[in-house]
């Protein structure tokens, strides 16, 4: 038989025809409950045992009942049930009524307000400065008036690459294990008799509030490191950029005086001076840097000369230092 949480379209769901639809088909007993939900009919063995694993609410079965309509579907499946591991959650039993989770419409609405990555996104609102600075009290970038004079000026400030390693070694949340956790808790509460439809439906809200609050935990410190990131490749990218803009115009006045010097040389050629004239154009050329001279030999003020003579007496042979 298959799950009451498959996606069933309406010419596969079974036939009403007064029988249990879990029984075999040559020994089915006649149907007493009704499931509205999974649309199937149960004799008094197979309701229990289906009742005590979905929690589902039955209904008398009479054999004048018309086939209940599908539940409400989402991308062509019924209502959000669980699967094989139990985590079921019946919105039919005790959710009438309720609205969509106004965390849910926050959250949307927190994502739809996050701009595209730019660098007008991380500029401070307030003074309109770049933020180049990190408040590790507020964990947040600030500017340079902010860190000086604003309302951070008593915190701990710290670079942007220092506030990016210091977020990134932070250890993020297991969202798996929170999940799985969570799953053995709920399964545990499943199977317990002693709770009610209503007690297991508020125990599973209140699980999934918990588990939603620690996804939006997660997303804004992956968010945030983007930020973080973003913002000092950005200030390393502009100081590496006005290094240089400023070896470029200093090349460039070196290219305009070799120039400038250039064409007075061509100048005075063209009017016949002689060489000698052109000297002081020549000598103000910039020259390459010369080598510095080598260090002459330091003679040790211990060492004598002396005087060896070559076999006789009174003849200077050789002068040995």
């Amino acid at each position: 038989m298959n799950s009451p949480e498959a996606c069933w379209d309406v010419d596969d769901l079974p036939q009403m025809d007064g029988t249990c639809d879990a029984c075999e088909p040559d020994e089915a007993l006649p149907a007493t409950q009704l499931c509205a939900l999974c649309r199937f009919a149960f004799c008094s063995d197979h309701a229990e045992k289906h009742t005590f694993s979905t929690r589902h609410q039955l209904q008398p079965y009479s054999s004048t009942d018309q086939p209940p309509e599908p539940a409400q579907r989402v991308n062509g499946c019924g209502q959000a049930e669980v699967a094989e591991n139990g985590l079921e959650v019946a919105e039919a039993a005790g959710g009438e009524g309720r609205e969509p989770a106004e965390e849910d419409q926050q959250s949307a609405a927190e994502t739809g307000k996050r701009d595209t990555v730019t660098v007008e996104r991380l500029r401070c609102q307030e003074h309109r400065q770049e933020g180049s600075l990190y408040c590790k009290q507020d964990q947040k970038i600030v500017c340079v008036v902010c860190a000086v004079q604003g309302e951070h000026r008593e915190h701990e400030i710290i670079t942007l690459r220092e506030a990016y390693m210091w977020q990134k070694s932070k250890e993020g949340i297991d969202l798996l294990a929170c999940t799985q956790e969570m799953s053995e808790k709920i399964q545990t509460k499943w199977t317990s008799p002693d709770m009610s439809p209503d007690e297991l439906e508020r125990y599973v809200n209140q699980q999934f509030d918990e588990l939603h609050r620690l996804v939006r935990l997660e997303e804004w410190r992956v968010l945030h490191l983007v930020d973080l990131k973003e913002a000092f490749l950005t200030a390393q990218a502009a100081e590496k950029i006005a290094e240089i803009s400023v070896h470029t115009e200093r090349l460039q006045e070196e290219m305009d005086s070799i120039t400038q010097q250039l064409g007075e040389l061509d100048q005075a050629e063209r009017n016949g001076v002689a060489p000698a004239a052109l000297a002081p154009l020549l000598a103000a050329q910039p020259q390459p840097p010369r080598a510095p001279p080598e260090p002459r030999a330091r003679m040790d003020p211990e060492a004598r000369p002396r005087i060896v003579g070559n076999r006789g007496p009174g003849r200077i042979h050789q002068l040995r230092s």
